[in-house]
C-alpha cells in the first residue's frame, strides 16, 4: 500500500491530547492510514455535542506524537473535528474517529452526553464517516486509570493494545465504505477483559434512563458528579443492546443514526 492509497483519518477524543488511550489508537492506525490528530488540551469529559462561543480557540502542534500531524486545541472534542476539517487538513479525511474513551459510553443517555460521541457526532455532522470508540474500565481501577491518564500494565495493558487494534482494523474499512446519508456514528465500545479474539456484535443503543448523577458533597452544601452511573431501579436491559452485550462480556457496535427523529433502530448494515 502506497501513501497516497493510505485512508486519512482524523483522530480525537475527550480525555486530552495526552490520554494513553487515544495515543495508543493513533499508533495502531497509523499502521495502514494517514493519521492526523486534533485533541483537547485538557479533559472535556460529559461535554456532549458543546461547540466553543466565547473563547478564541488556538491550535497548538505537539511534538513527538504518533501519526502524521497532531495538534493541541483549548476546545471541546466537537471543536477539534470542526477547525480541524476546516482550517488545518488540506484533505478532507476518510474518517473522523473519538476515543479510546476512559469507559463505556452505552445506552442513550450517556451516548448523548459523552464528548467523545460528540466528537464523532459532528464528523457525521460534516457529511464524514464517522466512529466512537471507549473501553469498559474495571470499577475498582477506574480512578487510578483515570488519574494517570489512561497508562495501564500487565492484562490491562493487553486489553487496551486489543482494543486499539480491533478499533483500527474497523476503521479501515470503515473508511473505505460510501459515506451515509443520514448523521450516522459507529460506536464501539469494548469491555475491560477483551482479548481480539471476537469482532464487535452489532446492537442497537439501550433507552435506558438514569438515575440522579449528582451526589452530596461532606458540607452538605453542594453536589458533585459521581462516575458511578445507576440506571432507574425498574429499567429493563434489553437483549440485543449495547449494554446487554457489555454485560456478557462481548464487545459491541451500534449504528446511531441521529437524523433518525423516530429513533428507529436499524441492525442491518
Amino acid at each position: 500500500m502506497t501513501e497516497k492509497s493510505k485512508p486519512l483519518i482524523l483522530a480525537t477524543n475527550d480525555d486530552g491530547i495526552n490520554s494513553n488511550f487515544l495515543i495508543r489508537l493513533v499508533e495502531a492506525l497509523s499502521k495502514e492510514c494517514e493519521v492526523f490528530t486534533c485533541a483537547p488540551d485538557g479533559e472535556r469529559s460529559w461535554i456532549g455535542h458543546a461547540i466553543t462561543r466565547h473563547q478564541t480557540l488556538t491550535p497548538k502542534k505537539v511534538k513527538k506524537y504518533p501519526g502524521k500531524v497532531a495538534y493541541s486545541l483549548n476546545g471541546t472534542p466537537a471543536d477539534c473535528v470542526n477547525l480541524a476539517v476546516g482550517n488545518l487538513l488540506d484533505r478532507e479525511p476518510d474518517l473522523v474517529i473519538s476515543g479510546i474513551n476512559l469507559g463505556y459510553n452505552v445506552t442513550m443517555p450517556m451516548i448523548l452526553s459523552s464528548g467523545t460521541v460528540g466528537g464523532a457526532m459532528e464528523g457525521a455532522l460534516l457529511g464524514l464517516r464517522a466512529m466512537a470508540v471507549s473501553l469498559a474500565l474495571p470499577n475498582e481501577e477506574f480512578d487510578q486509570i483515570r488519574e494517570s491518564g489512561g497508562k495501564v500494565n500487565g492484562e490491562m495493558a493487553k486489553v487496551l493494545d486489543a482494543a486499539a487494534e480491533s478499533a483500527a482494523k474497523y476503521a479501515q474499512t470503515l473508511a473505505t465504505l460510501p459515506v451515509p446519508d443520514g448523521l450516522t456514528v459507529h460506536n464501539l465500545n469494548y469491555p475491560p477483559s477483551y482479548d481480539g479474539k471476537d469482532d464487535p456484535i452489532l446492537t442497537f443503543a439501550n433507552s435506558l434512563k438514569l438515575n440522579s448523577l449528582f451526589n452530596l458533597t461532606e458540607d452538605g452544601k453542594s453536589y458533585q458528579l459521581t462516575y458511578q452511573t445507576e440506571w432507574l431501579d425498574n429499567a429493563k436491559i434489553q437483549v440485543g443492546s449495547d449494554l446487554w452485550a457489555l454485560r456478557e462480556n462481548m464487545a459491541t457496535i451500534s449504528r446511531l443514526d441521529f437524523s433518525e427523529a423516530s429513533g428507529k433502530r436499524y441492525l442491518e448494515p
